[in-house]
């Protein structure tokens, strides 16, 4: 048996450890403490390992983490690693503590993607321990705000992605084992209708009622969808107004974007600014905040290069590889945006993310960490060939 094999098939249960700490804290958009707890975790294991890390310090109690190890061999591949630590479970979700179910494993963040990052280290620690980590070149950036498309540390991945060779992010693997090689462009849009209150009998003209004026504007913007081009539009949440026998003077939307496409990003999001651009009713305000947050990961040939590598790698060891394409985002988005060849989904094999469900195959952990491990050796030095090499 290849003793990197060896090695981490004989560590699952350090690794299963790992998990269960990061899972069993708690790291929603409510509780900085937790996030902290979680890049202070992921840091003890890098620093382990021989890296130096930073932390980066953003609005909002924001913290994420660089690490850096710097290669021991001319020409080695520059890799940029990608994981949060944040998960959508607030503090006060009922779903807090990591489950083990026969083959599979549960708990809030378990797959997206306190797993991955597990995957991630656990790959690390095994080309340590074969004598290899030194043949990369590493640069592992971990944000706190991936949950809410990455705000404060969108500009810090394209900044560190400049130069790489390539790009692994370890969101949760798809239910059937696929990796990602494309994801939907997506948008976040809060548009807020302002009237003017009054007494719905003795006043009822003198309003200007908020509810009507947001429902106009809803039925517009939902008829933005093209199934056809990938395009959904989805009005996902409506507030308004406060008592029945008041007119309301204020009513808000939150829409969700996903786009397959940048042409079709700028399409809707011009449409829903100028559906937008006019008062709905009469004495009525509109402001409208977001946009495309994320560009869309349109499937192109120097990630498909990367993925076949992986492909290849894996079925020399007995493993299935598919690749997907989806419609959620995630930071790989960026990077493949700005033409670094990316692969993503290499975390845990898993389904039922953000919900109370979420889960992992527990054998994935250790064969998805052979799979990164094995496929980084096979990696000539320099990376794989440019598109312009190989053409």
């Amino acid at each position: 048996m290849d003793p990197l094999i060896y090695f981490l098939e004989h560590r699952e249960q350090t690794y299963l450890s790992r998990l269960r700490k990061l899972v069993d804290t708690n790291s929603g958009l409510d509780n900085p403490a937790g996030r902290m707890a979680c890049l202070e975790q992921l840091e003890a294991v890098y620093r382990g390992l021989g890296f130096s890390c930073e932390r980066i310090q953003r609005p909002g109690d924001m913290v994420h983490l660089l690490a850096r190890r710097a290669a021991t061999r001319a020409n080695a591949p520059k890799l940029l690693i990608l994981g949060h630590f944040d998960t959508v479970y607030d503090s006060t979700s009922p779903f807090q503590s990591y489950q083990e179910m026969g083959g599979w494993l549960g708990g809030p963040g378990v797959g997206d993607m306190k797993g991955g990052l597990v995957v991630a280290q656990a790959a690390m620690d095994a080309l340590n321990h074969a004598g290899k980590l030194g043949d990369f070149d590493w640069l592992c950036l971990h944000n706190a705000d991936e949950e809410v498309q990455s705000p404060t540390s969108r500009d810090l991945i394209e900044q560190h992605a400049v130069g790489r060779d390539l790009c692994l992010d370890f969101e949760i693997g798809r239910k059937t084992g696929a990796v990602v090689r494309s994801r939907s462009g997506v948008g976040r849009f809060f548009i807020t209708v302002h009237g003017k209150a009054a007494h719905a009998g003795m006043d009822h003209n003198a309003g200007v009622n908020a509810i009507v004026g947001i429902a106009k504007l809803l039925l517009e913007i939902n008829d933005l969808s093209n199934s056809s081009a990938g395009t959904t539009v989805n009005v996902g949440v409506i507030k308004g107004g406060t008592k029945r026998n008041v007119v309301p003077d204020e009513a808000k939307i939150e829409v969700d974007v996903r786009v397959s496409t940048v042409a079709e990003g700028l399409r809707v999001e011009g449409r829903i600014r100028e559906i937008c651009s006019q008062p709905p009713v009469k004495g009525a305000r509109v402001d409208v905040l977001g946009g495309i947050g994320r560009p869309p990961w349109q499937r192109n040939a120097a990630c498909d290069q990367l993925i076949s590598h992986f492909q290849r790698v894996a079925t020399e060891h007995g493993i299935t590889l598919g690749s997907e394409d989806t419609g959620g985002g995630s930071d790989a988005n960026f990077t493949a945006a700005l033409g670094i060849p990316t692969i993503d989904g290499l975390g845990p094999v898993g389904e039922h993310p953000h919900t109370l469900e979420e889960r992992i195959q527990k054998h994935s952990i250790v064969e998805r960490a052979k799979l990164v491990a094995l496929a980084l050796l096979a990696l000539p030095a320099g990376g794989l060939p440019k598109l312009t090499d190989v053409n």
